[in-house]
């Protein structure tokens, strides 16, 4: 059997794999830790797909640090054994080995387990599901991957790790998935500042360190050019009063007159085409700063002063990730008739707006 690990550890290396800015944190929470040691600890791992052992969710509520010590291959068979049958029958062992019988956590965890853990790990070609058995079954259905468990092995040193998991997600990660993880990590790794590609062969622009950067480098490079007919960055602020702006023949033709101390977003962003311009108001957050009604109110006024049509502004919050704390905090907050981005899934937006009355003009 292989060896066993703790369930602190597992989560550790869960962490690792599946970094919570780019997967939902039932991955690697430590409840998704303890399922891994305790898959390992019963051997539910699908080395020999002729003598697989299924486990089910309630082995993992059952377990404890304190049943995992012992840790011979004929007491791990033995707890298996019993937990198979019932919580009746896993007592019983337990008095005889007099160890507590206390479960590690609360029977109803076991609709997390299977529910969100398991289903996602599955997703994600770490854990095999048996299709042979009812939904109803309380049979165990559930074994590891060979491959995701070896990431669990306990002589792998934090750097072993790390080159481990990386190799994993290269060879078992759909591409969206590796594009989440690689922004994730670019993120967590950022000390350099940013060179940003403008649209329409305008150059390059260098931008600070930190993810806000990344963030708006995904804006300007992915989004700018998939969504906008003819997109020119006329703005991008900064930090510290620095302010990028673009050239003056292209300030003077779309009439914009743009000083340090202008109320502006984080980049302006023009749609230039030969019937209208529309102007892209993007904010870039990596903890807030979100186009909300305030906001929009504000840049809304400013366009006005600048002779801007109102109908003609748009507005585009830009997060890094849909599984980035910013994002479940402020997507409530969005302004109405505003798009969410998130850079690490650039081939996707979220609108927000009124639905029309069917009472409207056209829609009875």
């Amino acid at each position: 059997m292989r060896p066993i690990i703790t369930a602190q550890e597992a989560t550790k290396r869960l962490l690792v794999l599946f970094p919570r800015t780019a997967f939902d944190a039932v991955m690697s929470s430590p409840l998704a830790g303890a399922a891994v040691a305790a898959l390992i600890y019963v051997d539910a791992v699908a080395d020999d797909p002729d003598n697989l052992f299924w486990a089910r969710p309630s082995m993992v509520t059952w377990m404890s640090e304190v049943m995992r010590e012992q840790a011979r291959d004929e007491d791990r068979l033995a707890w298996r054994q019993e937990a198979a049958k019932s919580a009746k029958a896993l007592s019983g062992l337990l008095q005889s080995w007099g160890v507590p019988d206390a479960p590690g956590y609360a029977d109803n965890s076991r609709e997390t387990l299977r529910d969100e853990t398991f289903r996602k790990w599955r997703e994600h070609g770490a854990l095999r599901e048996r299709l042979d058995l009812p939904k109803t079954s309380g049979a165990g259905r559930w074994s590891m991957e060979p491959h995701f468990a070896d990431l669990f092995n306990p002589s792998l040193s934090e750097s072993d790790v790390e080159v481990a998991a990386a190799a994993w997600r290269e060879t078992h990660l759909s591409p969206a998935a590796k594009l989440r993880v690689r922004f994730a990590l670019e993120g967590e790794q950022a000390n350099h500042s940013v060179t940003v590609i403008l649209p329409g062969g305008a150059g390059t622009r260098t931008l600070e360190v930190g993810r806000a950067s990344l963030i708006l480098k995904g804006v300007i490079e992915d989004w700018a050019p998939a969504r906008l007919e003819n997109p020119y960055v006329v703005s991008v602020s900064e930090p510290g009063d620095k302010l990028f702006t673009a050239d003056a023949k292209l300030l003077a033709h779309l009439g914009v007159t743009i000083y340090v101390s202008s109320l502006l977003p984080d980049a302006l962003i023009a749609d230039v085409t030969d019937t209208a311009v529309d102007f892209w108001f993007v904010e870039a957050v990596n903890t807030d700063g979100e186009i909300n009604e305030a906001r929009k109110r504000d840049f809304l006024a400013w366009a006005e002063q600048q002779s801007i049509d109102p109908a003609r502004c748009r507005f585009l919050t830009a997060f890094s990730s849909r599984n980035d704390p910013a994002a479940r905090k402020r997507l409530k907050d969005l302004a109405e008739g505003s798009y969410a981005y998130f850079a690490d899934e650039p081939g996707h937006e979220l609108a927000w707006y009124a639905i029309p009355s069917r009472s409207e003009p056209g829609l009875a």
